[in-house]
């Protein structure tokens, strides 16, 4: 899966490179759940933001109340909680340095036209809260079991993946 990320200015100027976790629309306004690139705390943080006539996201703001925050972090313990559902299963991915991760599957399921598997995965903080989550289709195995991670390679693949996403959020 493709990553995406934005770049947004520190405390002291400095532009960071942040990755996109999560984003979905609440009420009026459109947020971000996102990660700063090379922190090794992986702290997700959240803002609001629109997007840009190409697409992109642009115009961060801070969230300004506690109830904002409140829903905030009621949509990621959502998150957590309908994909974690009675689903214990992991697997381990090379990541670019070579190292194997282990990630959480999240949630396994299946374009009812292609019959193609897809499943969302998740890295996990030391307190079981999902810090990034990610989709890929799959190869399974006889038992089910993921043999291979496989791109999704078009916009119609992404779409459906995005439409089972936003229904486990109770968005549809």
């Amino acid at each position: 899966m493709e990553e995406q990320t934005f770049t947004l200015q520190n405390e002291v100027g400095e532009d960071v490179t942040c990755r996109v976790v999560f984003t979905f629309d609440a009420e009026e306004h459109s947020y971000v759940l996102f990660t700063v690139v090379g922190d090794e705390t992986g702290q997700v943080s959240a803002l609001r933001y629109i997007l840009d006539d190409n697409g992109e996201l642009s115009d961060f703001a801070d969230i300004e109340t506690d109830e904002e925050w409140a829903m905030v972090e009621e949509v990621m313990n959502t998150i957590v909680s309908e994909f974690s559902e009675d689903q214990q299963n992991f697997i381990t991915v090379t990541n670019e340095q070579g190292d194997d991760v282990e990630f959480q599957i999240l949630h396994r399921f299946q374009h009812p036209e292609t019959q193609k598997d897809y499943l969302f995965y998740g890295d996990l903080d030391d307190n079981g809260m999902v810090t990034e989550v990610f989709a890929s289709a799959y190869a399974s195995g006889n038992n089910g079991e993921v043999l291979d991670l496989l791109p999704i390679e078009t916009d119609d693949e992404w779409a459906f993946v995005e439409a089972v996403l936003q229904s486990l959020q109770g968005e549809q």
